[in-house]
């Protein structure tokens, strides 16, 4: 049922400081008092979560594999005796219940669109396509484990923003791809509404962190 707890409770005063801030910061700030407002304590919203920044670097390959390829020791260090090689993925951030350990991960993307007065090229661009790395069966698996989401719905959130979100091509392709998962994600068409996307995270999400 839709409380909109959230968007009642929510600081305001606080959130309309914040709205010069840039789209990332004012999503981190703005869920994170409306949660502090609601369960206080309880909730960490962290931006750019490090969990997944050495997944690929880690990941052992089979010899027969090992043995055509420019091979490198990947358990090499640095003077420091940090590793020498790191790589992975960063999520643009992570929401963490303190009490359950559940993470809800994602990631906002900001792309152009075909709109009004323009043409169909406006919305050339592949920052929504690159977000579907995500449905890969490898990071699908480990963002699940990591978050301890229920598998009804998908372990990450895509929140995109910019023109994409009112380009008619690009609401089909992405409608098209999140079948059946319609509450992983948020077109945030104006980033001034928070109220709006509060109410589609505790509506859609929130019950899986809880």
């Amino acid at each position: 049922m839709a409380t909109q707890e959230l968007r009642k409770r929510a600081n305001w005063q606080t959130i309309s400081g914040a709205k010069a801030l840039k789209t990332e910061e004012l999503f981190q700030t703005s869920l994170q008092i409306a949660l502090d407002s609601v369960y206080p304590k309880q909730f960490k919203v962290d931006r750019h979560p490090k969990e997944f920044g050495n997944i690929y670097s880690t990941y052992p390959l089979p010899p027969e594999v090992l043995n055509k390829i420019y091979n490198i020791d990947t358990a090499a260090t640095k003077a420091n005796g940090k590793p020498k090689y790191e790589w992975g993925i960063k999520m643009d951030f992570a929401i963490r219940n303190r009490k359950n350990g559940k993470i809800l991960f994602g990631e906002i993307k900001r792309q152009d669109g075909w709109i009004e007065d323009t043409d169909m090229q406006a919305g050339r661009g592949n920052a929504h396509e690159r977000s579907c790395k995500y449905f890969t069966p490898g990071l699908m698996k480990i963002i699940r484990e990591t978050g301890g989401i229920s598998e009804e719905i998908l372990p990450f959130w895509l929140v995109i923003v910019g023109d994409i979100t009112r380009d008619p091509r690009r609401n089909r392709e992405i409608a098209y791809w999140f079948q059946g998962y319609t509450k992983n994600y948020y077109m945030w068409r104006d980033v001034e509404d928070v109220g709006d996307m509060l109410d589609f995270f505790e509506n859609n999400l929130l019950p899986y962190l809880l």
